[in-house]
C-alpha cells in the first residue's frame, strides 16, 4: 500500500516539475521574442498634400498682389513678418505678370509641422524698363497647422518673395546746363553749380521721393531730393550751393570747398540690391573746374 502511495506521489512531483519547467520555458521564450517598436504618430500623405497647397495659395496670391490674402495665410508669430509682407508689396509696385514656379519639391510632415524644400523660378516683367527678367533660387518653408489649418511660418534659404528680388540700383551724377551758374571764388560769396542726379531703383517703384547725399572733398555733406519721374526712376535736375570755407558747417545747405578745382561725389545706399547681398552704397563723382 505504501509503495502505491510514493510511486503515485512521485509521479504527481514529475507531473508538476513538468509543468514548472513548461511554464519557465514559455516564460523564457515571451521575454526572448522582440518587443514591437513604439510608432510615434506621423501626418499622413494627406495631411502634407493639404500644407503644399496651402504653400502654394500663398504663392497664386503673391503673383496677383493680394496682399490681404497673404496675412491671413502667414503665422502671426512669424519672425520678419512684417518685412516679408513689405517685400511682397515692393514686389507688386516693381513687377507685372509675376509667375513663380516650383520644382524638385520634396515635403516632409508631421503631426502639425512640415517642411517643405522646393527650387522656385520667377519670371515678371519690369514696370520701369519694360523688360523680362528671372531669378531663381532654392528655400525651405516651415508650415505650421493649427485651428484654421496650414500656415506659413518661415522662409530659410532665398527668399522668392522680397529678397531675391532686389535689384541693384543704378547711379548717376554730372553737371547740368542751368542759366546763371556760378563757381565759387571768394570766401564770402557763396556760388552754385548746375548738376544732374539720377537714380533707378526698381525695388522704390511707388515712392515718390528719394535721398541722396552730396559730399565734398574736404568731408563737408548735404542732402538732396530727388523726385520720381516714373515708378523706380528718381531725379534732380538744379544747383548745388558751394562756398570756399576752410571749416565744414553741416548745418547749413551749402558745401564747403578749400579751392578750386575739386571733386564732388554724390552717394546712394541700396537697402536691397538683391541675390541676398547686404546693402549696398554707390557713389558717383564729377569734377568742378
Amino acid at each position: 500500500m505504501r509503495k502505491k502511495l510514493l510511486a503515485s506521489g512521485l509521479g504527481l512531483l514529475l507531473l508538476a516539475g513538468a509543468g514548472f519547467i513548461q511554464s519557465v520555458s514559455a516564460a523564457e521564450e515571451i521575454a526572448s521574442e522582440p518587443k514591437p517598436a513604439v510608432v510615434k504618430p506621423v501626418a499622413d500623405l494627406a495631411e502634407a498634400q493639404k500644407a503644399q497647397l496651402a504653400l502654394d495659395e500663398v504663392i497664386r496670391a503673391y503673383e496677383m498682389g493680394n496682399v490681404n490674402l497673404i496675412r491671413t495665410r502667414l503665422d502671426p508669430a512669424m519672425i520678419g513678418y512684417q518685412r516679408l509682407i513689405d517685400g511682397i508689396i515692393q514686389d507688386g509696385n516693381a513687377f507685372k505678370q509675376i509667375r513663380l514656379h516650383l520644382f524638385d519639391t520634396q515635403v516632409v510632415a508631421g503631426p502639425d509641422v512640415a517642411v517643405i524644400q522646393t527650387s522656385w523660378e520667377k519670371r515678371f516683367l519690369s514696370v520701369t524698363s519694360f523688360q523680362p527678367g528671372i531669378f531663381s533660387g532654392r528655400s525651405m518653408f516651415l508650415m505650421h497647422r493649427g485651428k484654421e489649418g496650414w500656415r506659413m511660418a518661415a522662409v530659410s534659404g532665398d527668399n522668392p518673395f522680397s529678397s531675391q528680388s532686389g535689384v541693384l540700383g543704378q547711379l548717376t551724377f554730372g553737371p547740368a546746363m542751368i542759366p546763371g551758374a556760378t563757381i565759387p571764388t571768394a570766401l564770402a560769396a557763396p556760388g552754385f553749380i548746375p548738376v544732374q542726379i539720377a537714380v533707378t531703383d526698381p525695388d522704390l517703384a511707388g515712392q515718390n521721393t528719394l535721398t541722396v547725399e552730396i559730399a565734398s572733398a574736404q568731408g563737408d555733406r548735404i542732402n538732396v531730393t530727388l523726385t520720381a519721374a516714373s515708378p523706380g526712376y528718381f531725379i534732380y535736375n538744379g544747383p548745388v550751393s558751394m562756398q570756399k570755407s576752410p571749416s565744414n558747417n553741416f548745418a547749413d545747405q551749402v558745401l564747403q570747398i578749400i579751392t578750386v578745382p575739386t571733386m564732388l561725389s554724390v552717394r546712394y545706399l541700396d537697402n536691397n540690391p538683391g541675390s541676398n547681398r547686404p546693402p549696398s552704397m554707390l557713389t558717383r563723382s564729377i569734377a568742378v573746374q
